[in-house]
Order: C-alpha cells, then sequence, then structure tokens
C-alpha cells in the first residue's frame, strides 16, 4: 500500500507557488519558472516588475540550500548573478535562518500564503539590494522570445494568379 502524505511539498510545488506569488503578490508581467537558457544560472522562479528583477530560489531541503551556496554565480561575487532582489522560497523551517546570505530574502510556505520569515522583503521602491546582472537577463528574455516564436509560426503565401 502506498503511502502519500498530501502534506510534503515538492519542489515541483514550490516552484509553481513561487511563479503564482511573483505574479499575484509582487506583480511581475512577466515570470518564468525554470528557465533553461544559455547562462551558468536556470532559476526556479524568475521575474520583472518596474524594470526589477525578481529572482526566488526553492529549496526543500537544508542539503540543497546549502548546495546552492556553491554555485559558481554565488560565489563568485553577485555582479554575476541575476536578480535585483534574490529570495528563497521553503516549507516551514527547513532553512536556518542565520545561513541565509546577506541581502537575501527568506519567505517560507503557510497554507496557502507565502510568508516572509527573515532578512530582505520585497519592495517596488527605494534601494535594490543586488545589480543585477543585465547581459544574463537578456541572454533569458531572448531565448525565452525564440521559443515563442519558435512556437507561433506565421506563413505568409503570395498571392499568384492563379489564386485570382
Amino acid at each position: 500500500m502506498e503511502n502519500v502524505n498530501k502534506n510534503i511539498i515538492t519542489h515541483a510545488d514550490l516552484v509553481k507557488r513561487a511563479g503564482k506569488w511573483l505574479r499575484n503578490s509582487i506583480g511581475c508581467s512577466t515570470v518564468f519558472e525554470e528557465l533553461v537558457s544559455a547562462t551558468t544560472e536556470i532559476p526556479d522562479a524568475i521575474g520583472w516588475s518596474s524594470g526589477r528583477c525578481i529572482l526566488v530560489e526553492c529549496k526543500t531541503s537544508v542539503a540543497d540550500f546549502r548546495a546552492d551556496k556553491k554555485k559558481w554565480h554565488r560565489s563568485h561575487g553577485s555582479d554575476n548573478a541575476i536578480g535585483n532582489w534574490r529570495f528563497y522560497l521553503s516549507p516551514p523551517g527547513v532553512i536556518p535562518v542565520d545561513e541565509i546570505p546577506e541581502g537575501w530574502g527568506l519567505y517560507e510556505v503557510d497554507g496557502r500564503r507565502v510568508v516572509h520569515v527573515f532578512g530582505e522583503q520585497y519592495a517596488n521602491m527605494g534601494p535594490m539590494p543586488f545589480e543585477s546582472s543585465a547581459n544574463k537577463e537578456k541572454t533569458m528574455l531572448l531565448s525565452a522570445i525564440r521559443r515563442l516564436q519558435a512556437s507561433m509560426c506565421v506563413y505568409i503565401r503570395e498571392e499568384t494568379e492563379l489564386d485570382e
């Protein structure tokens, strides 16, 4: 018999929740979940609002959280990474607040809500904690546009004398 715990939040659940939070609570007009591009980063969720880039990394375990710190773009200074605002999203109690990097914020899923727990809290006015890598952002956005164009192929047929 299969034991299914409906209270377990998977990484996929968190990613969907992060995308929804960026759209509905933060007001991002453009949001991507797990967008793969030519950059070294694959953000769990990323959105843009008022020219600001908001990154959300979803973590279901403390081991995954600690492994995130070892990624190249995390260990080589903030100028090499994307996101003017950078947040972690996790189930309650997974990420130790004393290990949150400077400038980052921690949000947790509490039932149907996403709740600020520690560190930076998003504000659409005022100074941003980080200078995002504009080149990486551009690469990601262009990748998404290319995919959209490919999915919307439009063929234009010239009229010929036979059509008349």
